[in-house]
């Protein structure tokens, strides 16, 4: 992995040290960066130390100093603390969703923030970019449909509902593949009260992206498959190192099938893209996902909600 930019001088203010921010935290150290981490919680600022952060703090506004903040926090906190941070005038790396209602997306975007992107991390992966490039040099022939399938049981994050947690991922992996996300039409969903914890859903028409997401599967999947006139293209999990290609049509017999494996490089995608923002912040290219593409999959995420309803 090569950056524009060494990384090593480089210094990132972490904004939530949970879960999620701990390996955020251990990827920025091992790429060299020094991170001050901002957390409430006495014991996480505790770990963090322990885990290689240089400094610790409860109050953003300690965090000025550094050349870039990154945010790892609940997403339903994000709007008041966007707005509590837009003054330290620092590029902004964000943790999707933006936030969880696009009322408090469209509020987002009238702060006057300095840089701001939004980590959505499946742009990042090798595998996915990959199966876009297949899309684009016309692999498969023309691109009819993508369907993708993200499932596993339960979900820790407690804000917010599955549909919040898990098809925003489902939504910019379309945006990387076929350059933008098809216009939703068509949304079933599994209601528990007002949360949804599965749904399926249809956007768009040739190509079509078909996804489905739900926390009330044992088993964890993650398939991406590309389906087009001349063959189809699967990313079989988010762990595999190969993109599998069957090359036919709609009437080629099994066994005139043509089968490669194409593989890739299996750098996880949470170090490229945390590398793509210290490279940023160094004068390299800005991260992929802005924050206009935030609001945008915000939006949609509510048309979806509002169309199982």
């Amino acid at each position: 992995m090569s950056f524009s930019h060494p990384p090593d001088r480089i210094s990132v203010g972490l904004i939530g040290c949970g879960r999620w921010g701990g390996l955020i935290l251990t990827e920025l150290v091992a790429l060299g960066a020094p991170v001050t981490v901002c957390d409430p919680d006495a014991d996480r600022r505790q770990w963090a130390v322990a885990n290689g952060a240089v400094a610790v703090s409860e109050r953003f506004d300690t965090l000025g100093q550094n050349d870039g903040l990154i945010v790892a926090t609940p997403a339903s906190t994000h709007w008041s603390l966007l707005e509590q941070i837009a003054d330290l005038g620092k590029p902004i790396f964000i943790e999707k969703p933006l936030t969880t209602s696009y009322a408090d997306a469209q509020a987002i975007e009238q702060l006057r923030l300095p840089p701001t992107f939004v980590m959505h991390i499946w742009r990042y992966h090798a595998g996915i970019r990959l199966l876009g490039k297949l899309a684009r040099t016309g692999a498969v022939g023309e691109v009819l449909q993508l369907k993708t399938t993200r499932t596993n049981w339960t979900s820790p994050r407690l804000d917010t509902d599955s549909l919040w947690t898990l098809a925003p991922h489902d939504l910019t992996i379309a945006q990387e593949i076929l350059g933008h996300i098809p216009k939703p039409k068509a949304a079933a969903a599994e209601w528990h009260g007002r949360q949804i914890r599965t749904m399926i859903a249809m956007l768009g028409d040739r190509p079509q992206l078909i996804f489905e997401i739900s926390t009330r599967y044992v088993d964890k999947r993650r398939e991406v498959r590309l389906h087009g006139t001349e063959g189809v293209a699967v990313l079989s999990s988010e762990t595999a190192d190969y993109v599998e290609l069957w090359r036919g049509n709609d009437q080629t017999p099994p066994d005139a099938i043509q089968y490669e494996r194409l593989y890739f490089d299996a750098t996880p995608p949470l170090r490229l893209e945390l590398a793509a923002f210290l490279d940023y912040l160094k004068g390299g290219p800005a991260p992929v996902s802005d924050l206009a593409e935030g609001i945008e999959v915000v939006r949609i995420l509510e048309e979806l909600r509002a169309l199982a309803n």
